[in-house]
This record gives C-alpha cells, structure tokens and sequence, in this order.
C-alpha cells in the first residue's frame, strides 16, 4: 500500500495544481511576431525594451510610415505620491505610478486603442541619497518590464481574436 501513496498523492497534487489555473511564468513567446513595428514619437526606456523583444535588428520608426502590424505608444504618463511618513513626518515611502496609452493598428479600418497601468514602491531616506535614486530607477525599470509584458500580451490575445 505504501508504494502506491506516493505515486497517487503526486498525481493529486499535480492534478489540483494544473486544475486551478497554475503555471510557470516564462519569457512571452515571439514567435510569428518579427515583423511587428513599434510607432513611438519619442525615444523611451519602453520603446526599447519593445524594439529588443521583436527584433534586435531594426529600429523604431518615428514617422507613421505604412506597414501592418503595428504598436503605437500614444503616451506615457508617470506619477510620484507618498505612501507613508515617518515619525518626525518625513516621507519614509513612495510610489510610482506609469500609465501607457497605446493603440493596436493592424489595417487602416483594424485600430483597437487602449491604456495599461503598473505602479511599484520604494523606501525613502534622506541620509542616503544615492541608494535611494538606485532604489527609484530600479522601481522605474520594473515598471517598464511590466508595461512591456502586459503590453505584448495585449497584442497577442487582440491579434487572435481578430485573425
């Protein structure tokens, strides 16, 4: 009997696992998506992080110049606000907040608009300047990678659903 538990509680557990949705978080796949172009009015931490996971080769265009698929980054809006104070009322904690308003465009009829929006936080402290805006740019990054994600996730599932 006890050579069988082991082997059934195995396939339970992955069973239940596989049942609820879970699964490993991997790098997104590219694959049938090379010939994307990235439409940006200016050149951003996020417009490059685009253009390396489609293709390392090309470079963003900066004119609406014809050619299908396409991602236009409208606009990228970026907030600061404190989320905690300390004793002596200083802020000890802060949050940055990133919005991008994109559009889709696959045909001249085809354009699907929308906006994404991440936030991270990051520690505050006067006495150490220096690590405190690494902290921040490292906040800043997250954020972009994870504009990016859900950004190319987007596109993914709108250019299924409309193939």
């Amino acid at each position: 009997m006890k050579k069988y538990f082991n082997p059934i509680l195995a396939l339970l557990l992955l069973s239940t696992l596989s049942s609820c949705g879970y699964q490993l978080r991997g790098s997104v796949d590219m694959v049938g998506l090379d010939n994307v172009r990235i439409i940006s009015n200016s050149r951003t931490n996020i417009s490059k992080i685009l253009e390396q996971k489609f293709s390392s080769d090309r470079q963003s265009d900066l004119n609406n110049v014809a050619g299908y698929p396409a991602i236009k980054i409208i606009s990228i809006a970026r907030e600061n606000r404190q989320l905690s104070v300390n004793s002596f009322g200083r802020v000890d904690e802060y949050e940055i907040s990133k919005s991008l308003s994109y559009q889709f465009i696959f045909s001249d009829e085809k354009k699907f608009s929308g906006i994404i929006k991440a936030s991270a936080s990051y520690d505050f402290n006067e006495s150490q300047m220096q690590g405190t805006k690494e902290r921040e740019k490292i906040a800043d990054d997250n954020i972009d990678r994870t504009l990016v994600r859900k950004l190319i996730y987007k596109f993914r599932s709108t250019l299924k659903s409309n193939s």
